[in-house]
């Protein structure tokens, strides 16, 4: 019995990535009218609440601009679940502390996140990974990459809520 052939898609970078398939709009916008949904942590990224078949998911992702102005999410960067960023944003503390100790800090076992610095600039990188039958574990490609300033602002917008027009977030 033969396989399908698998769909080839021309550019696959070409692809645009969408957060609202309801409406099948792209998410796309201008820098001067951001989403409210849309949280910006400083340069091109972004944390985003999306909300598909009623199930909430946290974006970090950085844009690009195009032509016309307008801010593209692009593949880079990481998505998790409500309880992941919750875990996250409580845990600013321990985080920074094990930072401050050279080590690495995972969370609920799915997201790892380390501090590097790069040409005298420091940077949080926050990567994805599952565990396999044999326990060994699978990291995911796209990581998300935020300035140290970006990630303290993501110690200001640590709550989320639903607003009858979508998600957005909250500070404190």
């Amino acid at each position: 019995m033969k396989r399908a052939t698998p769909l080839i898609f021309s550019n696959p970078r070409a692809k645009r990535v969408c957060f609202d398939k309801d409406n099948g709009k792209v998410s796309s916008f201008k820098p001067d009218a951001v989403p409210e949904n849309h949280f910006h942590l400083g340069g091109h990224n972004y944390a985003v609440i999306s909300d598909f078949a009623d199930v909430a998911r946290i974006h970090l992702r950085r844009y690009k601009l195009d032509a016309t102005g307008s801010l593209l999410p692009t593949k880079d960067g990481i998505t998790v679940t409500p309880s992941v960023w919750l875990a996250l944003v409580r845990q600013f503390a321990a985080i920074d502390q094990a930072f401050d100790d050279g080590k690495v800090f995972v969370i609920k076992d799915c997201l790892m996140l380390s501090r590097t610095v790069i040409e005298n600039v420091t940077y949080i990188i926050c990567q994805r990974y599952f565990q396999r039958k044999d326990f060994s574990r699978k990291f995911l490609t796209p990581v998300s990459m935020l300035k140290e300033t970006e990630w303290k602002v993501i110690a200001s917008c640590n709550e989320f809520e639903n607003k009858g027009s979508g998600w957005e977030f909250k500070r404190w």
